[in-house]
């Protein structure tokens, strides 16, 4: 899953563009798609990092419990945080197609708006 974001991430970033949003969108959009954006990557890339370390920690004789019941709750929050993300994303898709028409959910999924 991990390995799946980053090729994303890279993705975006490099080829296809990082933000669907078109230029003339409020700022307060902008600032809104970046903060979810980064929230969706954090809390995925947290998870899996945290995943791993985790499973390392129980094997390793050498990390002690506390850093164990750390990584744990790392690990619960992004978790918790994570739901809440896709939702907000999902809304403001919603709000694109629903209230401003202005094609951004149709770029996201590869259709032409109607």
């Amino acid at each position: 899953m991990g390995l799946l974001f980053a090729f994303r991430l890279f993705w975006t970033r490099k080829i296809g563009g990082a933000t669907r949003l078109p230029q003339e969108a409020p700022s307060w959009e902008h600032v809104a798609s970046r903060a979810v954006h980064c929230g969706l990557y954090g809390a995925v890339f947290t998870i899996v990092g945290t995943g791993l370390a985790i499973a390392y920690a129980y094997a390793s004789p050498v990390l002690g419990d506390a850093f164990i019941n750390m990584t744990i709750d790392i690990h619960e929050a992004a978790l918790t945080v994570l739901p809440v993300l896709i939702l907000t994303h999902v809304a403001g898709a919603l709000w694109h197609k629903v209230t401003r028409r202005d094609g951004v959910l149709e770029s996201m999924t590869g259709k032409l708006p109607v």
